[in-house]
């Protein structure tokens, strides 16, 4: 082959690899934003209340709710009970609120085969419009300080924090 033409398959093939990679990155976070917006997520202890955190939670007020997978593995104090784990497929979302202005989700999704899957989670922040404020991709690396060191509760720490 000639230096031309292996260069150009290397370009090519770089380029594939960056398309690859953008899309399933989109995907990756239209999915987590579309299950933020799903109308089958319970709120915690079924009530339609905005928490205020203890222990400097960088997220504010907060809503939280979880789909039917999460909601399964809540003891009947509706916290996942102290050394348990959810399941795959168990999603949590709180959404973050500014006085009554709902300004972010934030997104966790048990999902160990993901590729951008940091402790088994997924992890995504989202405006009310869908626009992306953390990246699925970064692997949860700003929020994983923060959720392993008390990972009690398989790295979640809403129910201690209010």
């Amino acid at each position: 082959m000639k230096p031309k033409t292996i260069l150009l398959s290397f370009v090519l093939l770089l380029f594939s690899a960056f398309l690859y990679t953008s899309c399933k990155k989109k995907k990756t976070n239209d999915k987590l934003y579309d299950e933020s917006q799903s109308s089958g997520l319970a709120f915690y202890k079924g009530k339609d209340t905005i928490y205020s955190p203890k222990g400097g939670s960088p997220h504010g007020r907060f809503k939280l709710k979880f789909n039917a997978i999460a909601s399964a593995d809540l003891g009947s104090d509706g916290k996942l009970p102290s050394g348990g784990a959810f399941k795959e497929g168990a999603v949590i979302v709180k959404e973050v609120y500014n006085g009554s202005q709902l300004e972010l989700y934030v997104v966790m999704r048990k999902d160990r085969k993901s590729k951008f899957a940091a402790y088994r989670w997924v992890w995504g922040e989202y405006k009310p419009n869908g626009d992306v404020v953390y990246d699925a991709s970064k692997k949860g690396e700003a929020c994983t300080n923060c959720h392993t060191v008390a990972n009690n509760r398989d790295y979640t720490l809403s129910f201690d924090l209010h």
